[in-house]
């Protein structure tokens, strides 16, 4: 007997490619039978035969569900890992489209921009917390083009899980090669929606239990962000933006002995 389905990993692994949680449980339902009518699939999922085919209507429009004119009518589901694939080609579009129209309004306020760093104006700027600190890490962590590294807590993840799942798509999709270590207390556990990069080859993750002196971030070896108050409680405190190679230099030193005394995350 088909049992409504209890996987909240797969219900969150659509809803983050854009389907609400309904349309992720009535397409997962459907994708475990050969093929259902209306009827069967609300009484399966307890929910009223109008939402169920309002959603099969709206998963329709996304190619996963195919109906067959028979009496009564059937629907059949596109197979999950064609239908992940579908959705993830959908949404990278969309970020491309976004993207673009961000570089393009970035440009056109470059001359009014509150924080720039270059080398030809400044090798250091110290940026105070808040969402300034998070519109500058996100900016330099998307113009990453190589590589990326950096020490956080784990309680930062928890406190800001979307800003860091999109920036993680965000670079793995430029191929940005991407190593973080993760500061865990006992009784901490990753979160699940970080879970979905287990599997993506740019991405590495490490844990350790010993507390970090500062958090951070390295941009291909060339600038980094320092916390100067780094605090569990207070993610997005005021830090120092830097682009001197020296210093650089010696945070990613830093980093590499962190690295090599850390645990993989995902074994």
């Amino acid at each position: 007997m088909l049992m409504r389905t209890k996987s909240g990993d797969d219900i969150q692994t659509l809803t983050s490619l854009g389907l609400t949680a309904q349309q992720s449980e009535i397409y997962l339902t459907l994708s475990k039978m050969e093929k259902a009518t209306i009827k069967t699939i609300s009484s399966i999922l307890k929910i009223d035969r109008a939402n169920v085919y309002r959603t099969i209507k709206q998963l329709r429009e996304f190619a996963l569900v195919e109906e067959f004119l028979t009496y009564p009518i059937t629907f059949k589901a596109l197979p999950v890992n064609e239908g992940v694939m579908l959705l993830f080609d959908r949404k990278k579009r969309e970020y491309d489209e976004i993207e673009a129209k961000a570089k393009e309004l970035a440009e056109r306020h470059r001359q009014n921009s509150n924080v720039t760093v270059t080398e030809e104006e400044s090798q250091f700027a110290l940026v105070p917390g808040g969402k300034l600190t998070y519109r500058v890490l996100f900016e330099l962590m998307g113009s990453s083009e190589r590589t990326h590294e950096g020490i956080i807590y784990c309680k930062h993840l928890e406190q800001d899980t979307d800003f860091f799942v999109n920036l993680f798509r965000k670079l793995s999709l430029k191929g940005v090669k991407l190593r973080l270590v993760i500061f865990l207390q006992k009784e901490e556990k990753l979160p699940t929606e970080i879970e979905v990069f287990r599997n993506c080859e740019q991405i590495e993750i490490r844990k350790t239990g010993i507390v970090p002196r500062t958090t951070f971030s390295i941009w291909d070896g060339k600038k980094a962000f320092l916390t100067t108050a780094p605090t569990i409680f207070k993610p997005m405190c005021s830090g120092l933006l830097m682009a001197n190679s020296a210093l650089v230099g010696l945070i990613r030193d830093y980093f590499e002995i962190v690295w090599q005394h850390s645990e993989p995350m995902f074994t």
